[in-house]
């Protein structure tokens, strides 16, 4: 009889989460009896509390869950990480439950990393990037770029707090990094890399957050966007001949890294990747 694990999802807006699909495909592929139940935490009828609503997925017998948009830095504050977690990393991912305790892992972090190596190469140096976005998946993109070693990170955010709050985190991690200057179009032509990390570009949230003439002289661009797959963003890109990464595989890699987190099973990303698309085909 294959072991029974619960695991879920807490965020807004995640109607079209192939979250779901990824880990009960994990588990089928590893014997295993994977449920994922994602919770779209836009319904509830009173304020969100993220402490509240992983203690009651704790209570309910979960094995852990994920967490997404837009709870990551908060969930950070109310759960202990794991060792070795990234010091100035200031979001989560990921949260495990024992049976009195929780412990959190910021797997964006771990899989953008490999994404970024997967397919750009284990040689592969971001240079200056410009990123759009400092919420959670822009703080674990952030870290990610450090630790393969970014010459300089230049970030803008529509709250300006949170894109000074990522600035001074990288500043204490000593790695160069500023705010964007209010000409974006300047920034985007002095850039290697382009990286959206706004929700820009989702089904619900349509558009391209970067101006169009400012393509064209970047030679790499990365959208953790993945629903759809090719947003507006990296179909720009492409028309201007600038290699692209999509949101795909920092979903793939990030949910790969969760699900060993949540079982103990090491993955074969390929093996995992080529199931996947042909059994639930991307938009």
């Amino acid at each position: 009889m294959s072991q029974s694990i619960k695991l879920g999802l807490l965020g807004n807006n995640i109607g079209r989460s192939r979250a779901k699909n990824l880990h009960e495909l994990l588990g089928e592929m590893h014997g295993l009896d994977v449920t994922y139940r994602p919770m779209d935490l836009l319904d509830r009828q009173q304020p969100v509390s993220i402490a509240e609503e992983l203690e009651r997925c704790r209570k309910a017998g979960f094995r852990g869950v994920n967490v997404t948009h837009p709870y990551k830095r908060d969930a950070f504050t109310h759960v202990p990480t794991m060792p070795g977690f990234p010091k100035g990393l200031t979001s989560v991912n990921t949260v495990l439950f024992a049976e009195r305790q929780m412990v959190a892992d910021n797997t964006d972090y771990t899989g953008c990393c490999r994404a970024l190596r997967c397919h750009y190469g284990e040689a592969f140096k971001p240079g200056r990037v410009l990123m759009l976005g400092a919420g959670g998946v822009g703080v674990a993109i952030a870290f990610a770029l450090k630790r393969l070693g970014v010459d300089e990170l230049v970030i803008h955010d529509v709250r300006a707090d949170l894109a000074q709050e990522l600035v001074t985190q990288m500043h204490i991690c000593q790695r160069e990094s500023r705010l964007a200057g209010p000409d974006m179009v300047a920034e985007m032509r002095q850039a290697d890399g382009l990286i959206n990390a706004t929700p820009i570009g989702m089904f619900q949230y349509p558009g391209n957050p970067f101006p169009e003439e400012g393509f064209g002289r970047q030679r790499w661009a990365f959208d953790a966007v993945y629903t759809p797959q090719y947003t507006r963003f990296l179909q720009t890109c492409g028309q201007s001949g600038i290699e692209t990464l999509t949101g795909f595989d920092l979903f793939l890699y990030q949910g790969l890294d969760a699900f060993e987190r949540f079982t103990g099973y090491t993955v074969d990303a390929e093996t995992v990747k080529r199931v996947f698309l042909k059994r639930f085909p991307l938009e």
